[in-house]
């Protein structure tokens, strides 16, 4: 899956040629990586450059320092750590690298896996591809053929060997399971006055105007400036240069969640590549979020009806032993939060509810599951229940459709039944009356 959703559905992009001086290594831009209060020991963390193992050690220590010196749940606590992480990923890659020099892939082009901003980089196989890639910090093209190049593992992110050292985004992997929820409101922008005129993520000026024209206003802040394009993101609603926000679409979450709007909306490459990360992930809680959804969306109503059954199958399977055995419950889910956790869906999931592959698939795992317990399992099919109300030989099991369970004693019986019966269920009015017998019983021993 190249985007969230169905490959039809996104837009493929390439960067804007109109990027030039767009990300340049200029203070503006450390400024935005490095809180201000740390600013004085950017020296001493090794920042931004291909330190030894000695300067790595020093940088380690300083930064353990730091974190016990910084106030707890703050902003440089929170970077400092992050920091030391990176830090200590780098000193065991320098020291990789010492004890195999003669590797062909330390020859070429350093170290063949590298850690900067979160980001695990495996360096890539010198080969020739048919399909175009560009570089995610300069835009420009990657010609595998010749050159050295890295990919994240984990967020797909993808830079020349050359530009390593001046990465500016954070790995989407590391800020998603930071965050670990979705943004939910629809497109929350704040307007280019809020971000001083500047790119949200490399800090390059924007045009206040359209870029065909820029203003006088903007000639005057920024007279040695490169101008370009300002990109709005609809996930985050920030504003972004040409170079950050390559004009690609996505899924957006808030739009599915509030408006059931599952059309591809522009987002800038950071919010990609966090949607393309979480697209599987379980974050979102329909029931919370807009339980009104249901009313008005059939798909998604049958399938939470699906998933409910899936998941009371799942209590007979996990105990069977022959469903253990055959490895039955794993064999036919390959998504296990669609029958542990009922309530929670994952984007992927709402995009497949609206194209009509999800039902189709849960149908299908239910036929299976039914099979097992109703016919070909003797151990399932024994732990099956009998109406009291009809006393009916037709066995019951919790997760039919037709089959109700009381809230109080756990009975299980045909809803027909226990509507006709006033929502009375026999089996509470057996325990009740036994219980005024016993305290009438126990009255009488005390006279």
């Amino acid at each position: 899956m190249c985007e969230v959703g169905e490959p039809s559905r996104i837009l493929a992009s390439t960067p804007s040629s109109s990027t030039s001086g767009c990300l340049s290594n200029d203070e503006s831009a450390e400024d935005h990586l490095l809180p201000s209060s740390l600013a004085a020991e950017e020296l001493q963390l090794a920042l931004n450059k291909e330190a030894t193992e000695d300067e790595l050690l020093k940088a380690i220590s300083r930064c353990k320092d730091l974190v016990l010196e910084s106030n707890q749940c703050s902003l440089e606590r929170k970077w400092l750590v992050r920091h030391l992480i990176e830090l200590r990923l780098r000193l065991q890659e320098c020291r990789e690298a010492m004890v195999d020099p003669q590797h062909p892939r330390n020859k070429s082009s350093g170290v063949s896996k590298r850690t900067v901003r979160g980001h695990h980089l495996n360096l890539q196989p010198l080969l020739r591809s048919t399909s175009s890639k560009y570089c995610d910090h300069c835009t420009g093209t990657i010609w595998s053929v010749v050159q050295a190049w890295y990919e994240c593992e984990d967020c797909g992110y993808s830079c020349h060997h050359k530009c390593i050292s001046q990465i500016i985004r954070e790995c989407a992997h590391v800020v998603a399971s930071e965050r670990g929820s979705y943004e939910l409101e629809i497109c929350p922008e704040e307007g280019l006055s809020a971000q001083k005129y500047l790119c949200a993520e490399c800090r390059s000026p924007l045009p206040i105007t359209a870029p065909k024209g820029i203003s006088c206003l903007g000639r005057l802040l920024f007279p040695d400036k490169d101008w370009s394009e300002a990109r709005r993101c609809d996930y985050s609603g920030l504003y972004y240069c040409t170079a950050c926000h390559w004009g690609s679409s996505a899924v957006v979450p808030a739009r599915v969640v509030h408006n059931w709007d599952l059309s591809p909306q522009p987002v800038c490459q950071a919010s990609l590549q966090q949607l393309r990360v979480t697209a599987n992930r379980p974050l979102l809680n329909l029931e919370e979020l807009n339980p009104r959804l249901f009313s008005f969306v059939h798909e998604l109503s049958l399938v939470r009806r699906l998933r409910q059954e899936l998941h009371g199958m799942r209590k007979y399977l996990s105990v069977c032993r022959n469903a253990t055995e055959d490895h039955l419950l794993w064999k036919h889910v390959d998504v296990p939060h669609l029958v542990e956790t009922p309530e929670l869906y994952s984007l992927q999931d709402l995009v497949d509810t609206h194209s009509g592959e999800l039902p189709s698939k849960l149908h299908t795992v239910i036929d299976v599951f039914t099979k097992h317990i109703k016919v070909r399992c003797e151990v399932c099919r024994g732990r099956g229940h009998i109406c009291e109300i009809c006393s009916n030989d037709e066995v019951l099991f919790p997760f039919d459709a037709a089959a109700v369970i009381c809230k109080d004693c756990n009975a299980v019986l045909h809803k027909s039944c226990f509507n006709r019966k006033n929502n009375n269920c026999p089996k509470c009015i057996r325990i009740e009356r036994r219980k005024e017998q016993e305290q009438v019983e126990d009255g009488q021993t005390e006279a």
